[in-house]
């Protein structure tokens, strides 16, 4: 096959325009010339004449029979260390090398908690799946997919910080043990916008201990507009069956902005239903109107995209408010558009709602300001989108009555609060808005302990950083979107030692010695009970006689749970007994003759005269 030959056209007559491939044929210097001329790169022209030639060749040689000396004489013990493949002492429950196990778990977000199947080989998690038992279950995304991942990173913060700089723990334990004994210090708590109900039960703890304790939530995609609107607390969720209309003002729910459960949504998106089973008709389709100046994944779905600047939004918004007659005092100041293209947009999106009042939703994204919040709000209102069967609900969290970071500068630099303890997974150092000025006041601390996956910013601004254990790894509890209780389980023990998870730092403040346990917790050394020997009051014990019926001559009446064991000589029986009151049932005999047992009365059945009680350290 001969090789192709390129004919460029000829340059026409006349023509002036000159092209360059490069900036260096532009400015056609010297050393551009001489690379231009040579074929091949400096170092691939060693081989100019023929005494070089042989020089190189003869270097080259030597160079390649040292290696395969070397290779010969010194490579021939190496191999690859050999590793044995033992078999459990204790074989955990369920396990079974190379079969997968499955938990169901969740992921704690500030939008609601993902119901998880989480997929483990002995032990360790590989893969995340959404859990389709829960009454919330909404699939997984690219967050929670990626999650797994955080578990593993090597990125993941192992130790704790002082100042930016190693530390040790037991350093750390001295200066909680301070803290957690002085119930007068202005202590503060920034939390994450997620709901706990766990952590919210200590944080009224934590409060009737420390007169002073302050408690904040932070985190950087979720902004503070629709507590205003809403009320403290409440948030907006969206049942996306119900809504045959949905017009999104630069609210990306199916991406970064949840509104709740996005399962429903793309169910309405499949003309043939939602396991295509019937043919296709196009009224079950749902129609999604997206308002957004940059692109998102759900204005890449929208049936209707307008793209317009940052600052049109909230014109849109309120060109919509104006041709549905919505009384909204905010839309009367809003300069109307201006745009034909605009406006004719609006006009087939007011006449679309108008035909499915009740049964349309318009959603402000949560980085919106507090004017487009108050316009969809009104028109929801107008168009009779809330209540029961309605696609709009409004749910109360048991997150009412935090602060936000405006409030916490404000008592930092007040000094209402002195101390304070980072638990949101946001940065707030470096994402908290740059008017706002917080690392100023952030500094101001006399103390400050951030507890965090990551050494970020805040990591090293902070007094004490606290490295912090992944939601794989940790119990805890969380509420999903639409405030269905949810377990968090942990499917592994914590990677690093020192890493803390947010329960365990709390629950440290608690007690006034400020201890803190995190994993498995300390571990007591194992000691043998104690054995002390009795007789009966009666005189000899007979076949039959139950125990419960004796008196001893010892008084047992301050003593601990006893575990009773019972000697038979003649039988050679050996039998162990818990009084009912500690609600164990395990027993084990070695005799042909099977003694009685009965929980219920607390009796059994001896054989001997001779009685031994065991008492437990």
């Amino acid at each position: 096959m001969s090789k192709r030959v390129f004919h460029h056209p000829e340059v026409p007559a006349g023509e002036t325009t000159v092209a360059w491939r490069s900036a260096g044929q532009l400015e056609d210097t010297a050393d551009f010339r001489q690379w231009l001329d040579r074929e091949f790169p400096q170092g691939a022209a060693e081989l100019a004449n023929g005494e070089e030639s042989e020089t190189s060749r003869r270097s080259f040689l030597k160079l390649m029979g040292a290696s395969t000396a070397l290779a010969g004489f010194g490579m021939v013990a190496c191999r690859r260390p050999e590793s044995y493949i033992l078999p459990y002492t204790k074989a955990p429950e369920w396990v079974i090398p190379g079969n997968a196990t499955y938990y169901a778990s969740s992921m704690p977000r500030a939008q609601g908690a993902t119901p998880l199947v989480v997929t483990t080989f002995e032990g360790r998690p590989t893969k995340l799946s959404p859990n389709k038992l829960h009454p919330d279950a909404e699939g997984t995304d690219a967050f929670a997919q990626a999650s797994v991942l955080d578990l593993y990173s090597p990125s993941r913060s192992r130790n704790f910080l002082n100042s930016g700089k190693a530390a040790k723990r037991a350093d750390f334990e001295k200066v909680l043990s301070a803290l957690a004994a002085d119930k007068a210090t202005r202590i503060g708590f920034l939390f994450g916008a997620d709901d706990s109900p766990t952590r919210n039960s200590l944080g009224k703890v934590l409060a009737t201990k420390f007169t002073a304790a302050k408690f904040y939530q932070y985190e950087a995609l979720t902004g503070d507009a629709a507590d205003v609107v809403l009320g403290d607390g409440v948030k907006l969720v969206a049942d996306f069956a119900k809504a045959e209309r949905i017009v999104s003002l630069d609210c990306d729910f199916a991406g970064t902005d949840s509104q709740g459960p996005v399962t429903p949504f793309f169910d309405r998106r499949k003309p043939e239903g939602k396991a295509y089973e019937a043919a296709a008709d196009a009224s079950r389709m749902n129609r999604l109107y997206s308002v957004e100046a940059a692109f998102t994944l759900t204005g890449g779905m929208a049936d209707h995209r307008l793209r317009v600047a940052p600052s049109q939004v909230n014109a849109v918004a309120a060109q919509i408010a104006r041709g549905l007659g919505v009384n909204a005092s905010v839309a009367e100041v809003v300069p109307a558009l201006e745009d034909p293209i605009q406006i004719a947009w609006v006009a087939g999106l007011v006449e679309d709602l108008k035909e499915n009042a009740g049964k349309s939703a318009v959603l402000a994204g949560s980085r919106q300001s507090l004017s487009v919040h108050l316009i969809a709000n009104e028109i929801n209102l107008a168009l009779q989108n809330f209540g029961e069967g309605k696609p709009l609900v409004a749910l109360q969290k048991e997150t009412n009555g935090l602060g936000n970071l405006t409030t916490l500068k404000a008592d930092i630099d007040s000094g209402a609060v002195e101390v304070l303890v980072v638990m949101t997974p946001s940065n707030p150092i470096y994402d908290a808005p740059a008017d706002l000025k917080f690392g100023e006041s952030f500094a101001k601390l006399k103390t400050s302990i951030h507890l965090g996956m990551r050494t970020d910013a805040t990591g090293y601004a902070a007094t004490w950083h606290v490295p912090a254990a992944h939601y794989l790894e940790s119990w805890s509890d969380a509420r999903s979107s639409k405030g269905v209780y949810t377990i968090v389980q942990p499917m592994i023990l914590p990677l690093y030692q020192d890493c803390v998870s947010e329960l365990e730092l709390l629950l440290a403040f608690l007690p006034d010695d400020g201890k803190l346990l995190n994993g498995e917790g300390e571990k007591v050394p194992h000691r043998r009970p104690m054995t002390r020997s009795v007789r009966p009051s009666r005189t000899s014990v007979g076949q039959g006689t139950p125990l419960g019926r004796l008196s001893f001559a010892t008084d047992f009446s301050q003593a601990p749970p006893i575990r009773l064991l019972v000697l038979c000589p003649r039988a050679t029986c050996r039998h162990r007994w818990s009084p009912p009151r500690r609600a164990r049932t395990r027993w084990r005999w070695f005799s042909p003759r099977t003694p009685r047992y009965s929980t219920a009365a607390g009796s059994t059945t001896a054989g001997s005269r001779k009685l031994r009680i065991r008492f437990p350290n």
